[in-house]
């Protein structure tokens, strides 16, 4: 199952359930209980009780996906983490052994980005790139979970693109002379506004099925940047969402990102005029343009 946010020429977002290309709207087969496209809303009511509100969806007109126009599937999520060093043939990382924890740092949730949305090459910060991930989407929220029970808490997946500003334009004079500046200055330029991209859908847990070798690509202007496999995670998903949990408590709706398999070659800065492209294989192509800050 497929689940979308959209909206029409009538404006206003809703969710929907995407089939065989056409777009059924889940909040008037909810009732109302999913009203101005809120996933999260939807989500809470537990797969249940969305199995049978898809079922009476299907039963309804679609309207043809390219009709609408896709939204980032879930606005607000209440927490939105990602790794560093998700694959182990990513530069600077090496396989890590079996009791390693992940490094995990947040992005901002407050400006979510979708499908078609673009990626600003902010003043502050002009060496950008793109980083194609594969998101966990918390279906059932629950603190220390277990890592043998956590994939039963996760509803589904969807593409992130974890947009990262590599070098920020910071003045020299009066900057502190601090071992750690290059680290806070990578993390700050993970946190600029729109770098957390979402799309096009949230693709139920049930419908991708094994996890094991899942196909993770990026291109920039029709050119392969990166092509790798989940077969290089460092952390298995379950573990990464059991550490999370330990951690802090995931609520419903709260998204973990898995990382990014190592690209072909030297990192590519975006420029205007780019457009990303991040493919997951079952989860489909995230595509946005890139255009410079005005």
């Amino acid at each position: 199952m497929q689940l979308v946010r959209y909206s029409t020429q009538q404006g206003g977002a809703r969710v929907g359930l995407l089939e065989n290309g056409l777009v059924h709207d889940l909040e008037a087969a909810s009732g109302g209980r999913a009203s101005g496209g809120d996933m999260k809303a939807l989500m809470a009511l537990g797969r249940p009780a969305i199995d049978r509100i898809a079922d009476a969806a299907r039963r309804t007109a679609g309207v043809a996906v390219a009709d609408v126009r896709l939204l980032a599937p879930i606005a607000n999520p209440g927490k939105l983490f990602a790794v560093a060093g998700g694959y182990y043939t990513h530069e600077g990382a090496e396989r890590l052994g079996p009791d390693a924890k992940p490094y995990l740092f947040c992005k901002m949730t407050d400006d979510i980005r979708g499908p078609g949305d673009p990626i600003t090459i902010w003043k502050m910060g002009p060496d950008v790139v793109d980083e194609i991930e594969i998101a966990i989407v918390i279906g059932t929220g629950g603190k220390n979970i277990p890592a043998a029970q956590a994939m039963d808490h996760v509803l589904g997946y969807t593409i992130c693109n974890d947009v990262s500003g590599r070098r920020l334009a910071l003045p020299p004079a009066g900057r502190r002379d601090e071992n750690f500046d290059n680290f806070i200055d990578w993390i700050n330029g993970k946190w600029l506004d729109g770098y957390a991209i979402l799309g096009p859908s949230i693709v139920t847990a049930d419908e991708v099925g094994d996890l094991g070798n899942l196909k993770v690509m990026s291109r920039i202007s029709g050119q392969v940047r990166v092509d790798g496999t989940t077969r290089n995670i460092n952390i298995p998903f379950g573990e990464l969402v059991a550490f999370a949990s330990s951690l802090f408590t995931l609520r419903t709706g709260d998204i973990i990102t898995t990382g990014m398999p190592h690209g072909l070659g030297d990192e590519v800065f975006l420029k205007a005029g780019d457009v990303v492209e991040g493919i997951v294989e079952r989860l489909g192509t995230l595509r946005n343009p890139v255009v410079a800050e005005a």
